[in-house]
């Protein structure tokens, strides 16, 4: 992956957007082609199998790929008219076409997708200064059933600084005991500990126990 390709890294891609988009679909992959620099140059932007994208400046005299576009380090007045017209569109297909993916973990992801199937709750982003923690919340009441967060381990009383992903869920507190004795339960992050619990979005707590978790906490907001 080049430098500019990085672009797309936390970003989720949305399919669906690519043909309104402009896009063409080419068997499984989809192409956007656009002419830059008066028709000197030619973008392809490709988004290929496991929605790898790509993005590549071909020389229309030569027929051959611009390579230097892709090399950050290099400057100079023509590869930064090309850039400034490359961004100015993938800057837009970001726009468009993405939306911003914070969590990593498929369980975390898994998660989202459950509650957005079965209640209709999409997480929320409501804090701007804390953009890594999103709340999902009853869309009927506007009461919490789940917060998702990235944290230190440390944060959460486990060794190391490693960045790790949770989720928080409410509970019958007569249960808890019996709940943080198992593996990936820990007492609740930033929620009151006695109604609340935070679990490990690493594997740990297999997705179909988190869903259950999901599903009581939701009857308790």
């Amino acid at each position: 992956m080049t430098g500019i390709e990085e672009q797309f890294n936390g970003k989720k891609l949305l399919v669906k957007k690519l043909i309104p988009f402009g896009f063409t679909k080419e068997g499984s992959n989809y192409a956007l082609v656009r002419e830059i620099l008066g028709g000197q140059f030619r973008l392809e932007i490709r988004v290929g199998r496991g929605k790898k994208v790509s993005v590549k400046v071909f020389d229309n005299d030569s027929g051959e790929e611009y390579l230097l576009f892709s090399v950050l380090s290099v400057q100079g007045a023509l590869v930064g008219r090309i850039r400034k017209e490359v961004f100015a569109i993938t800057d837009k297909f970001i726009s468009e076409c993405f939306e911003t993916q914070i969590f990593k973990r498929k369980s975390a992801n898994d998660l989202i997708g459950y509650a957005e199937q079965k209640y209709g709750d999409k997480p929320e982003y409501l804090w701007e200064r804390f953009p890594q923690f999103a709340a999902i919340r009853k869309h009927e009441n506007k009461k919490w059933y789940c917060l998702l967060g990235t944290v230190e381990k440390s944060k959460v009383g486990l060794k190391g600084d490693e960045i790790i992903e949770v989720a928080n869920f409410k509970i019958v507190p007569k249960e808890l005991p019996g709940l943080l004795k198992k593996p990936g339960y820990l007492p609740a992050y930033h929620m009151n500990k006695k109604s609340w619990v935070t679990v490990l979005l690493d594997g740990t707590v297999p997705l179909t126990e988190i869903k259950k978790l999901l599903d009581k906490s939701y009857t308790l907001a």
